[in-house]
């Protein structure tokens, strides 16, 4: 089996997972991880949603390299999944063609954005697209040994 043909699967995993991991760097160089939510995957990319306020947003902004780790709870070692993804996370703009895409990805994962989008309560919201470089992916129920590792060559120009 190619590493193309996991992709699938692990775009699975992770529109299955409830929550994740979003960790990134401060400005002082310390490592900092929180739980997010409110995530949806776009091919091998993914979108984030995060209170404007927010200090993930101000450190973000100095260092946009992030990643997301997904695991699925109460799994047994046997058949343990995860995925971790990396990659720059980038602001989408309002009114922009990724901007709507954003919202209805978010909205068709997440019951609570959709009703912040239809109270029009998304003014406070950041939203982020992470343009995946690199995933892992980890699955005991194929044996064990190294995650596979798929590097997400795009060409960006």
């Amino acid at each position: 089996m190619s590493q193309t043909e996991n992709l699938p699967e692990i775009r699975t995993y992770i529109l299955d997972s409830r929550y994740a991991l979003l960790t990134y760097v401060r400005r002082d160089l310390t490592p900092v991880s929180r739980a997010i939510g409110s995530f949806a995957p776009d091919g091998d990319d993914l979108y984030f949603s995060t209170g404007e306020e927010s200090s993930k947003v101000q450190e973000i902004k100095y260092n946009k390299r992030v990643s997301f780790y997904f695991e699925h709870d109460n799994q047994v070692l046997e058949s343990w999944k995860s995925v971790l993804l990396i990659g720059d996370a980038e602001p989408v703009s309002a009114g922009s063609a990724d901007y709507d895409k954003a919202i209805e990805r978010l909205g068709a994962k997440s019951p609570r954005f959709r009703e912040r989008v239809a109270k029009g309560d998304l003014d406070s919201a950041v939203i982020y697209r992470i343009n995946t470089r690199e995933l892992e992916y980890l699955d005991r129920s194929k044996g064990y040994g190294p995650p596979l590792k798929i590097s997400v060559n795009k060409h960006i120009g």
